[in-house]
């Protein structure tokens, strides 16, 4: 296998990066919550990474080396104290966050769409609006060229190998050619091979000028050298940072001496991993700090509890949302964009739309022979309201469950895109609502077109169109209870609160018991149940507004309710008032969309934290 390495690059992204160079000393992280208080994760950690140059952070597992990548990389700022230069100069976030990309471990992307198209959107959104279309189509072959993705173009995300899929995630944040790039174990889940492709990519983006830095768990010997510089951690202390070709002299310097032949970052794992070297160990970290702290600086911080708490109220919430980037292009840009996106990835999931459909239809057609032409008959009615009611339970339970497991992956692609900076929370707000409008009008308009023509209601297009519009309504708030709950709660929990949190008020729906036989102190929780007014307004639409004399099938020609009027009136619902279910449902609607909103700020704000 050839060294990519060594293989030039496109000129669109070739360009040599200014020198730059990252120092950090005196860094110090606790995680409050133990038993005294504050555990200490890093602990007067001191390094430096030079551009040009690719290191590896290398330790064993709870060293703290993917907490020091997010603060280095500023996505940790609560509770992180220390010193940190650019250049020699003080490093300012805003600028900071604008300049450097961070690859988390699990970089999650959208399945249904292309290689291609994932990287096509990072660049309408990242790039300004005055860059021509032949200029981001010449990015795009650029970016494909140099992670060699041409063989995987047009193939979909979800069908991607390991390897492919790491380095489409470095594609995506390749598009603004940044000059630090953070990585954090970009090899976890490949093979050797895939792994030697993906840190020779990184080497090549290396050696262009940029930093680059990495968390890599046990990397082999062959791998291990195609790093310039490494970072060995322990128990949150640096034992090394330095020259790759210089860690093991600097080690044996110390009394560790590697055997001949080893690989060497197995030993320096095993050397953060001595228990009983703790002084030689000591002087490694005192050996890196005398070379990365300045003399001034070598004063150890009291990281007492009052300087964290200090820490946490600078670092609030509020203001680390400030720190993400500014978004490139304008709103109605943005929003055309995500709404293709999303109008894309729904219309190839199968089990978005196909099997979401073919499931309306089919159960409709159910309904259907179970119910055929009952709707007419007077000595059918109450079998009629099971009908109806029947209709409100799918539809609900039809569009509610499935919104859950839909926005499972979305929320984690949101919260990475908006906090850097590709759009607004307004144009990702309005995009969703707007590409979820037509599955949520054909799925109900699908169901109820068939099941209500061969149940037998009313051939009247007035009646007709009134059910509609109940359905459809019933269908976009089963749709946002579901999505808040997928977005505020891991699946499985959100699975279980959906109907538990919902099931109660079918009680209160005036289908179980009627609603003037409830005890008094339950009636005023059937004014906040949805359900009632979807089960009141589909029996006014389809009995009232003076439907008159229904037929009588019945042998002994009798039936109990000959009269739409009478019935209506035992069930407590007489009067034509379905204006009024139908607006209390639409406020049920704004209060979801408001939520809604409320829920991507309440998302945003836990993953800052």
């Amino acid at each position: 296998m050839t060294d990519n390495a060594s293989t030039g690059q496109p000129n669109g992204l070739a360009a040599k990066q200014q020198a730059l160079e990252l120092h950090f000393s005196q860094a110090n992280y606790s995680l409050r919550g133990s038993a005294k208080g504050f555990s200490p994760i890093l602990n007067e950690a001191c390094g430096v990474f030079k551009s040009g140059r690719l290191t590896a952070i290398l330790g064993p597992s709870g060293a703290g080396k993917s907490t020091l990548l997010n603060a280095l990389a500023g996505f940790k700022l609560r509770g992180v104290s220390g010193q940190f230069l650019l250049n020699g100069q003080p490093r300012d976030m805003m600028s900071f966050r604008k300049m450097s990309a961070y690859i988390a471990q699990d970089f999650v992307m959208l399945n249904f769409l292309t290689t291609e198209e994932t990287i096509r959107v990072s660049v309408d959104l990242k790039m300004p609006r005055s860059t021509t279309r032949a200029e981001k189509q010449k990015t795009i072959d650029d970016i494909i060229e140099i992670l060699q993705l041409q063989s995987c173009r047009q193939t979909l995300v979800k069908n991607l190998s390991g390897g492919e899929h790491k380095r489409l995630s470095i594609a995506i944040e390749l598009v603004t050619n940044p000059p630090i790039m953070f990585f954090d174990e970009p090899t976890s889940g490949l093979d050797c091979v895939a792994s030697y492709q993906v840190i020779c990519h990184l080497q090549r983006l290396a050696h262009d000028g940029r930093i680059v830095v990495c968390v890599v768990h046990q990397p082999g010997s062959r791998l291990f050298q195609l790093f310039d510089d490494v970072l060995v951690l322990a128990h949150g202390e640096v034992l090394y940072a330095g020259e790759q070709r210089e860690m093991l002299s600097s080690f044996a310097e110390s009394g560790f001496i590697c055997p001949q032949y080893y690989n060497p970052a197995d030993f320096a794992l095993e050397v953060c991993s001595h228990s009983t070297s703790i002084e030689r160990c000591e002087s490694l970290i005192a050996q890196n700090k005398l070379r990365h702290c300045h003399p001034s600086n070598i004063v150890k911080l009291q990281v007492d509890e009052e300087t964290l708490i200090k820490v946490d109220q600078e670092t609030s919430t509020s203001d680390l949302s400030h720190l993400r980037s500014k978004e490139q292009v304008g709103f109605w840009y943005q929003l055309r964009v995500l709404l293709c996106r999303h109008l894309r990835s729904m219309y190839r999931d199968l089990m978005a739309v196909q099997m979401r459909l073919i499931m309306h239809v089919v159960i409709a057609l159910l309904l259907g022979v179970v119910y055929w032409q009952i709707g007419a008959d007077a000595e059918k009615i109450v079998s009629n309201v099971s009908c109806i009611f029947f209709i409100i339970l799918f539809i609900f339970a039809g569009n509610a469950m499935p919104s859950i497991l839909l926005c499972i992956q979305d929320s984690a692609v949101f919260i990475r895109e908006y906090y850097n900076g590709w759009y607004s929370l307004k144009a990702y707000y309005i995009s969703k609502v707007l590409a979820d409008l037509p599955l949520q009008l054909a799925c109900p308009t699908l169901f109820i077109s068939i099941g209500y023509f061969m149940s037998g209601q009313p051939a009247e297009w007035q009646r007709f169109a009134m059910c509609w519009g109940i359905c459809v309504m019933t269908a976009f708030i089963a749709h946002f209870i579901g999505v808040i709950a997928g977005s505020l709660f891991p699946m499985p929990l959100a699975i279980f609160l959906v109907p538990s949190a919902t099931i109660p008020f079918l009680l209160f729906s005036g289908f179980f018991i009627r609603l003037n036989e409830l005890s008094w102190f339950l009636r005023p929780i059937c004014n906040v149940s949805f359900f009632r007014y979807i089960f009141e307004g589909l029996l006014r639409a389809i009995y009232g507004y003076d439907r008159g004399d229904l037929e009588c099938h019945a042998q002994l020609g009798y039936c109990y309710y000959r009269t739409a009027d009478q019935f209506l009136k035992d069930f407590q619902m007489q009067g034509d008032e379905f204006g009024w279910d139908l607006a209390v449902l639409g406020m049920f609607m704004v209060f979801l969309l408001i939520s809604f909103f409320i829920t991507l700020k309440a998302v945003i704000r836990r993953a800052l934290r």
